[in-house]
């Protein structure tokens, strides 16, 4: 069963890819872009728990790094947290609403970003603190526009993979 968790996030990594560079890379709202594969790390941390966020979010963002030509390993760094602290965050909430998806990808990504941020700063890079923020209130705003359809999707993919009680420790 690991092997089809594995090719479900390769898949789920190269489709996120296509679509940020592709079809959202054009698609601005006032100027920000979506973090889609992160919203991606967001569905899994919550759905899958602290342990499979935190991989996906290493893998994606990785593959985010290298793609894009991004420094690397910030990304990297960023989603792995993110994907671990949602896991961790979700286990403690005892009964989820409908609207518990939309604010955690908003509350992620918004961090995310500004980790992201502080990464590079650490780096060397100079900007804003104001337009760091901005990009982040923006990028929260357009992964919660999209959490409706991206949700229900990435969720079911994982879950239909979750392994078995009868699975685990194989």
């Amino acid at each position: 069963m690991i092997w089809k968790r594995t090719v479900l996030l390769f898949l789920l990594t190269i489709t996120g890819l296509a679509f940020e560079t592709s079809v959202f890379g054009r698609a601005t709202l006032v100027g920000a872009k979506p973090e889609l594969l992160l919203l991606m790390v967001v569905v899994l941390g919550m759905g899958e728990g602290p342990a499979f966020g935190a991989t996906a979010g290493f893998v994606m963002g990785l593959s985010t790094d290298l793609v894009l030509q991004l420094p690397a390993g910030v990304s990297a760094l960023t989603f792995t947290i993110i994907g671990y602290v949602v896991g961790r965050a979700r286990a403690q909430v005892q009964s989820p609403g409908a609207w518990l998806p939309m604010v955690m990808v908003s509350i992620a990504t918004f961090l995310g970003v500004l980790f992201y941020a502080a990464f590079n700063r650490v780096l060397g890079e100079r900007f804003g603190a104001l337009s760091v923020v901005r990009a982040a209130v923006l990028a929260a705003a357009y992964n919660c526009l999209l959490t409706p359809f991206v949700f229900p999707l990435v969720r079911a993919l994982g879950a239909r993979l979750r392994p078995r009680p009868s699975e685990v420790g194989l």
